[in-house]
């Protein structure tokens, strides 16, 4: 930029606008470069705060904990349950042993189902009071 000065060195408007730009370029870059140190200053200043507090040490146990919990999802339906609802899957070991064990009492049900289809049905053919009585009998003794 080229010095004119009037002759009293008085400053006029163009010098002025091509000053301001260069003190704000200046200025400028040194904010942004402040900022680039500061950032920098901040993640230093946390990671040592986090170390201190020992967040370091729980983040990293988080991680195993994590790391067991999908172990344990994947043994679990292995056995035969899925991981949301402790459903069985079809096929596995869980399903034969529920199966297994609760069949005896299915079939409890299954029977006495069909007594009650046999009592309701008996009931509605009687002809006699008497009839009707001894089937009602017979299901109390049930």
């Amino acid at each position: 930029m080229k010095q004119q000065v009037n002759g009293n060195g008085r400053i006029n408007n163009t010098q002025r606008k091509e000053l301001v730009k260069l003190a704000m370029d200046l200025l400028d870059k040194k904010v942004q470069q402040a900022r680039d140190e500061s950032g920098e200053l901040v993640s230093q200043i946390r990671e040592q705060v986090r170390e201190e507090l020992g967040i370091v040490a729980m983040d990293m146990e988080i991680k195993a904990m994590e790391e067991r919990i999908q172990v344990l999802v994947k043994e679990k339906e292995k056995l035969g349950f899925d991981k949301y609802q402790n459903a069985l899957l079809p096929g596995s070991q869980a399903k034969r042993l529920v199966d297994d064990r609760s069949s005896s009492a299915c079939e409890k049900v299954r029977e006495l189902e069909d007594m009650k289809t046999e009592a309701i049905s008996g009931i509605w053919t009687s002809t006699t009071l008497a009839q009707a009585l001894s089937i009602l009998e017979n299901v109390r003794g049930l």
